[in-house]
């Protein structure tokens, strides 16, 4: 069994959302110094690769710490959105999820190429029975924000920023996304790997 990594690593000047802070390491030990070596690390809870839990739109929203390791882990679907090469999709997200049907509570996983989901497919998600939906995209989409709003607002959580997709193909995959197990945030950096 090849297990795929889909995380974006984290390193010092790589893209963020506007408005999020800058990844930083500093050195705080040093083995000339000090006998061994620490590294302070300073990120936002949505750097690089990572879950947004509802609390992250909303104020009232459950926190990530909320949600059982077993909505993280689980089968799930890569379905392919990437648009053709005149911007529309090949493939409608509905006819993908009867290609590849997906458990209630499953794992959608969105090929994209960055391009964003729209209202209308973000319900098709939700009728679908989605408990997550993850996309290659930076983010699932823009200003309103109406996705995230929809998906976190039924509390399904979203990650953001995968990598690697096309390794695993469309079709079923088993994944595993685990965020860093800090209490009360509004997402979290995770490590994302998939499986047939």
């Amino acid at each position: 069994m090849e297990i795929i990594d889909l995380t974006l690593p984290l390193s010092p000047g790589m893209p963020m959302q506007p408005g999020d802070p800058p990844l930083t390491l500093a050195r705080v030990r040093s083995h000339g110094a000090d006998g061994y070596e620490v590294t302070q690390i300073c990120l936002g809870s949505h750097s690089g690769t990572h879950v947004d839990a509802p609390r992250h739109f909303f104020p009232e929203g459950a926190t990530l710490d909320r949600f059982p390791l077993e909505r993280l882990v689980g089968p799930g679907v890569v379905l392919d959105c990437r648009p053709d090469a005149g911007g529309s999709r090949a493939f409608q997200l509905s006819e993908q999820l009867r290609r590849f049907p997906m458990a209630h509570g499953g794992l959608a996983l969105l090929w994209t190429e960055g391009a964003p989901l729209s209202i209308e497919d973000a319900q098709v998600l939700l009728g679908a029975g989605a408990g997550l939906v993850g996309t290659d995209a930076p983010s699932l989409d823009a200003e309103p924000y109406a996705a995230h709003r929809l998906l976190l607002g039924r509390d399904v959580l979203i990650v953001e920023n995968l990598r690697g997709l096309e390794r695993l193909g469309p079709g079923p995959v088993t994944c595993a996304f685990l965020p860093l197990a800090v209490n009360g945030t509004d997402g979290a950096p995770i490590r994302a790997v998939a499986w047939h």
